[in-house]
């Protein structure tokens, strides 16, 4: 964003994501994910946590959430980008890919 002077910043999760249904087996059946996998899907969990028992999909609602999340803490967090977005050049929203469609929705 500084160096290119991107205005955008998608966060963008999908369909059957397998890093976010791992988080949520995490949630859900306290599976335990070893090696280099581990520490992906345990930045997950939280967002699993949050949607666990809400209507709809488990999975599909942790996707929507983590990406949510995500581009949350980036605007936030992110040195760089956080001082873009709050002068106004830089947004970053969360988006969600449909596979069986191609479509992607944006979320708010």
């Amino acid at each position: 964003a500084a160096e290119l002077g991107v205005p955008l910043v998608v966060v963008m999760g999908h369909e059957r994501c397998g890093a976010v249904a791992a988080a949520c087996a995490a949630v859900e059946k306290h599976a335990k994910f070893p090696g280099s996998i581990g520490p992906m899907v345990n930045a997950i969990v939280p967002a699993a946590k949050a949607v666990y028992r809400k209507p709809g999909d488990f999975v599909d609602n942790a996707v929507h959430e983590s990406a949510k999340r995500t581009a949350a803490k980036i605007a936030a967090k992110s040195k760089i980008v956080s001082q873009l977005v709050k002068a106004t050049k830089v947004k970053v929203v969360a988006a969600y890919y449909n596979l069986d469609d191609g479509r992607v929705e944006f979320l708010t």
